[in-house]
């Protein structure tokens, strides 16, 4: 419904933004949201009252003060909301004991219960107000209340005296306005209820769909990160056992330091379940907090710097020997900035500052400049399993579980996190935590160790491993190969595995490998689909929509096994898609399979002198193409000055994207072909009129006689002037 409503949706933003604040959880939200409406509806509807009673009974006094002291009580719960992060159940209840003891006391005032004019109703009310506690305890101590003011107005009707202003027609009339508001109260409460419960069973649902689809989103990503690694442990397992003297040490670094990462996914996993289960303990110590978080920025210099990004600790200025738990604050620290490093580009920024605030608490905050994070994701990215996927983000690997460990560590700690974000410009983290001094002090901290190295926690920027360049200089008899992948050792394997067949080039995303592929045009392209920058699959559409690169066969080797990626990039246009960890036979098979693809086109492309192409789906593109290049030959025949110069200025391709193309599709070169369509041509016009030699020689672009009639010889294996006496 309040989709429906614009005003309704702009007043629900209005009312979040009074009462949230930074780190809160949703169910925290909407408890306060439905406290303070209830409040200021109870507070609005109290004082109307107070105003009619005292238009009406002006004698009333004691109504009247009755009536502006729980409109007092009720009005806290208008203001404290907003200005406090947390009303306590605690408050509340006391709040609507005060009202019950008013209550009680008015009634007795007004002379006991028959002649109170029906305020021993405003007791339910309250029963039906403490549901916004959310807690059943709450609700029945309230009622509780009632009945024991109840039962002591009875009990006590004898003593009490009724007031000379508090006649029969007095009584009646307040019984009748407040049963009318107090009922009218009740049944908007229950309603209320009613819809609440309807609305919470759909979100339960709802998120019971969202869980689902989060889950397998998170099976997906998880999948991704045990897959990678485990191409690469069991790549260097082959090539150690087949040349144990070049890659047994180096084999065996990559695969430890592989195996590390698969632990680490493990470890946050097992953390995870831990905490949900509240089987994780903290051990809080007094120290400098300042000096280990110093210690935990100093893991990642090294990572900073080969990514050239600056990495800037500001500590807070007081002391700041407080309480914590050095192996959480560690693991809390460890995420956020390898989620800084990894998003932040090269000569990027990432500041680290803490501050001991006035109200007791310490605040670290870890800003970025990298491309930040869109409005719509910001909600969402605590929550378990979920992973932004949008521009280069989505195609970054991560399991989705870093935030949301980091968050319930930090509720670990008592303490709250919250981010920030414009996106384009950058991302905060801030993570405040309380800044007691009770725990054990400790003299000299123990630096904790992680147990791991740290570049495991961030996937590599870009390939380490740079293979020799073929730029201009590709072989003759092995086709070229385009590696387009942004992990370093798998690049590394997949080069040793394809250097003997195939003049390989590497490039580390998407948007360098269709640059790489417009300018080299390589017979086949291999590609990851998660990278940063560009995906695979981005890059696999362009690659397939642009006429110079369209023909080229594209193989997806990636992680994202599951049908839907599989689809997606068939659907695209993939050749072949093969998921990692891959059998090194079927990719070879693969690959030579795709790279056959070229007698076939070579056949179809191969008669000069009627192009005849039977429709195919698949060959449209390259059929667009080749008539395109025929029609613009055909048309500059004549001239014997027009060349591929010629050619490339028309199509609007480069020389060599131009010759590598056309060599693909045709098997020769565009002057080769271009002489054979003159050849043919000039044949055509021997054998359909009475020109002569040297005429038909003119009209398709020859200006040397002899040097006509030997290429047509060549061509035919016939004189041209025995061509014409036929």
């Amino acid at each position: 419904m309040m989709m429906e409503f614009p005003g309704l949706h702009k007043l629900d933003r209005w009312m979040t933004r009074m009462v949230s604040y930074p780190g809160i959880d949703k169910d925290t939200l909407t408890q306060k949201k439905i406290y303070w409406i209830a409040s200021l509806a109870v507070t609005s509807m109290i004082l109307c009252l107070v105003l009619v009673y005292h238009l009406i009974f002006p004698q009333l006094r004691i109504l009247i003060y009755y009536g502006l002291f729980i409109a007092l009580v009720f009005m806290q719960g208008v203001i404290l909301p907003v200005v406090v992060r947390q009303v306590s159940v605690w408050h509340r209840f006391v709040d609507q004991f005060l009202v019950a003891i008013a209550t009680f006391v008015a009634i007795l005032k007004m002379g006991g219960i028959p002649y109170s004019g029906g305020l021993i109703f405003v007791g339910l009310a309250l029963v039906f107000f403490s549901l916004n506690f959310w807690k059943k305890s709450a609700t029945i101590a309230i009622y509780v209340v009632y009945v024991i003011t109840v039962i002591l107005a009875g009990v006590l009707h004898p003593y009490l005296t009724v007031p000379p202003e508090m006649t029969p027609a007095v009584n009646i009339s307040l019984y009748v306005v407040n049963l009318l508001w107090i009922s009218g109260f009740a049944t908007a409460f229950v309603l209320n209820f009613i819809a609440q419960r309807v609305r919470m069973e759909h979100l339960e649902a709802e998120q019971l769909k969202e869980l689902d689809e989060a889950k397998s989103r998170f099976y997906t990503g998880i999948t991704h990160e045990f897959r990678t690694p485990l191409t690469v442990i069991r790549g260097m397992t082959e090539l150690i056992r087949e040349d144990p003297e070049r890659w047994l040490d180096e084999g065996l670094e990559k695969i430890n330091i592989h195996t590390d990462i698969l632990l680490n996914l493990v470890n946050q996993m097992l953390d995870l379940a831990k905490l949900e289960a509240g089987a994780m303990s903290v051990h809080m110590v007094r120290g400098d907090i300042n000096l280990h978080i110093k210690y935990i920025i100093e893991l990642f210099a090294s990572v900073a710097a080969e990514k050239q990004i600056q990495l800037v600790y500001n500590p807070a200025a007081q002391p700041t020997v407080i309480d914590h738990d050095p192996e959480k604050l560690m693991q809390i620290l460890i995420n956020l900035l390898s989620n800084a490093l990894k998003f932040t580009q090269h000569s990027g920024r990432v500041e680290v500052s803490t501050a001991l605030t006035g109200d007791d608490r310490f605040e670290i905050r870890i800003a970025d400049n990298g491309p930040g994070i869109s409005g719509e994701h910001m909600p969402y990215i605590f929550d378990r399993f979920y992973r932004v996927e949008e521009g280069g983000a989505r195609s970054l690997p991560g399991s989705g579980l870093g935030l949301a460990l980091t968050r319930e560590l930090v509720k670990l700690m008592k303490g709250t996190i919250w981010a920030e974000s414009v996106y384009g410009e950058g991302t905060a983290f801030t993570v405040d935590l309380p800044a007691t001094q009770t725990a054990p002090l400790v003299e000299i901290q123990e630096l904790q160790d992680p147990g791991i190295g740290i570049s495991t926690w961030i996937s590599p920027a870009g390939p380490k491993f740079i293979p020799p360049s073929v730029h201009g200089n590709a072989s003759a008899n092995k086709p070229m190969l385009l590696i387009v992948e942004d992990h370093a050792d798998v690049v590394q394997y997949l080069f040793t595995l394809l250097e003997n067949e195939y003049d390989v080039v590497v490039a580390n995303d998407g948007r360098e490998g269709f640059e790489v592929a417009t300018e080299c045009i390589p017979d086949i392209i291999l590609s990851d689909v998660m990278m940063p920058v560009m995906d695979g699959i981005q890059m696999l559409g362009k690659v397939k929509d642009d006429l110079r690169t369209s023909h080229i066969p594209v193989v997806m080797l990636t992680a994202k096994a599951d049908i839907a990626s599989r689809l997606e990039g068939l659907e695209r246009g993939a050749d072949a898609y093969i998921p990692k960890p891959f059998n090194r036979k079927e990719l070879l098979v693969q690959l030579r399979s795709l790279i056959e693809l070229r007698r076939k086109l070579r056949e179809r492309y191969a008669p000069v002198a009627d192009l005849t192409l039977p429709e195919v789906p698949d060959f449209r593109k390259e059929d667009v193409f080749m008539r395109k290049v025929r029609d613009i030959m055909i048309a500059h025949l004549t001239d014997d000055r027009f060349d591929i110069q010629g050619l490339c200025r028309e199509i609007a391709m480069s020389r060599s994207q131009l010759y590598r193309k056309f060599k693909f599709l045709t098997d020769r070169t565009i002057t080769q072909y271009l002489r054979s369509l003159r050849l043919h041509k000039a044949k055509e016009l021997l054998l359909g009129s009475d020109i002569t030699v040297s005429e038909a020689a003119y009209r398709t672009g020859f200006k040397n006689i002899s040097h006509f009639s030997k290429a047509f010889t060549r061509e035919f294996s016939v004189n041209p002037s025995d061509i014409g006496r036929k």
